[in-house]
């Protein structure tokens, strides 16, 4: 186990503990190196009794062995149909959020979760399945802001033969065995008919992401010298030299500066082509970017655009806002279609006193599977919103309260328990 400098011993740690055997083991190192520690659970109700067992286990054990255990229960399918989200990626929100609520709460420094080495091998097959080379190669650091794992660098069979060394009682996930998940394919049959032939695999791919995120930091550092030395940024904008852009070694920098701005990733692509026409020009809400034969002239934004303004939705219709069209209606509850992806179905109260405007400064929201609300700039972060599409977006605003986000999330106001009708708002581009 790699302890890097957390000081374990010396502060509060948050463990995620599912119930499973690399959690339950986690839960059992920290015990028995007498590291203080409390355990957060979460029952995502997609197993029926097997969930509540899981959580029932894992309360039974927490107060056997005299542990502080904090529990979630959420109705997770409900959430990532609300959310027009997969199933996994609500249970992720859900769960992340939910360990940095306990951080908060019990006043601990750390969460740590049980991902293990074989993990991140699995984690690379996922990604390059995806076409994400780049997320593949990086693998799963140890540690990234509060979050730590402990266990990256052991082996799934030294974590299986401490469990039975110590007798260690933990449930089996019967989803697990299920080849349908992605997961589970590379799990069961790829990774072992790769390490029947490669029986250090795991070990040495890990040591082979590791080189890439060092190769990484220390292109970063090379680049920002590279940047302070030729190019002529101030805060109020500069010039990106068109040498300095048809270097491939800056191409990344040169990106992620960029999306620092606002720009999206079709805006920079065309943007560094060698074939985009002079005077081109890219904008988001604060940046003007224009295309000369020297490079790229970057400077804060004088004329500013139209954005759209606040306006009242009382009745049904249709209204135009920035990009989209939206239509009103109030439908027999029979019509939700939950597997639709541009509309939200609402108690039909919404429609007294409902408004639309764009997102503001400080904007919070009340999601799915938090207690409290969040900040809407951090909503934008998470669907990976640049900043011109933040400001064409339509809010829904009752009584000073987000109700949705068109087109991004809702919120969990004005739910409808069957009535005989619904309010279902749609959104149309132009």
């Amino acid at each position: 186990m790699n302890l890097q400098n957390w000081q374990l011993e010396r502060q509060l740690t948050v463990l995620g503990v599912s119930g499973g055997i690399d959690s339950m083991v986690l839960l059992h190192v920290f015990l028995q190196n007498n590291w203080p520690c409390v355990v957060a659970h979460v029952n995502y109700q997609l197993r029926d009794e097997d969930s509540r067992g899981d959580m029932e286990f894992v309360v039974d054990t927490c107060n056997k062995l005299g542990v502080e255990c904090h529990v979630k229960e959420v109705n997770t399918k409900q959430i990532a149909n609300e959310l027009g989200v997969s199933i996994q990626m609500a249970a992720r929100d859900i769960r992340y959020h939910f360990f940095e609520e306990v951080l908060v709460k019990v006043g601990a420094q750390k969460i740590a979760t049980a991902h293990h080495q074989d993990d991140e091998l699995e984690n690379f097959f996922i990604y390059l399945m995806r076409n994400q080379i780049h997320s593949a190669w990086m693998g799963i650091p140890e540690e990234r802001g509060n979050i730590i794992r402990p266990l990256l660098r052991i082996p799934r069979k030294i974590i299986a033969d401490f469990a039975a060394e110590n007798a260690i009682k933990w449930r089996e996930d019967c989803s697990n065995l299920e080849t349908k998940y992605l997961r589970n394919k590379i799990r069961h049959f790829i990774v072992p008919q790769i390490k029947e032939q490669y029986p250090t695999v795991a070990q040495d791919f890990q040591e082979l992401t590791r080189k890439a995120r060092e190769n990484e930091r220390e292109n970063a550092r090379q680049f920002e010298l590279r940047w302070k030395e030729i190019v002529d940024f101030k805060q109020n904008g500069g010039e990106i030299p068109q040498e300095f852009i048809v270097d491939l070694s800056n191409k990344y920098g040169i990106f992620k500066k960029l999306i620092h701005l606002g720009f999206d990733e079709s805006q920079i692509v065309q943007a560094v082509s060698v074939n985009q026409r002079i005077g081109s020009i890219w904008l988001t809400r604060n940046w003007k970017m224009t295309k000369l034969r020297s490079g790229l002239l970057l400077g804060l934004r004088l004329d500013s655009e139209d954005f759209p303004g606040e306006m009242s939705i009382d009745d049904e219709g249709m209204y135009t806002f920035g990009d989209l069209d939206i239509e009103v209606r109030i439908v027999d509850h029979k019509l939700v279609d939950f597997k639709s992806t541009n509309c939200y179905y609402f108690h039909v109260d919404v429609l007294k006193g409902l408004t639309m405007r764009p997102w503001k400064q400080g904007d919070k929201m009340t999601v799915f599977g938090l207690n409290g609300h969040k900040k809407v700039s951090d909503i934008f972060v998470d669907h990976k919103i640049d900043m011109d599409q933040k400001r064409k977006l339509p809010l829904l605003i009752h009584a000073n309260e987000i109700v949705a986000i068109l087109s991004v999330r809702r919120s969990n106001l004005f739910l409808f328990n069957d009535p005989k009708q619904v309010v279902r708002i749609s959104w149309y581009l132009k």
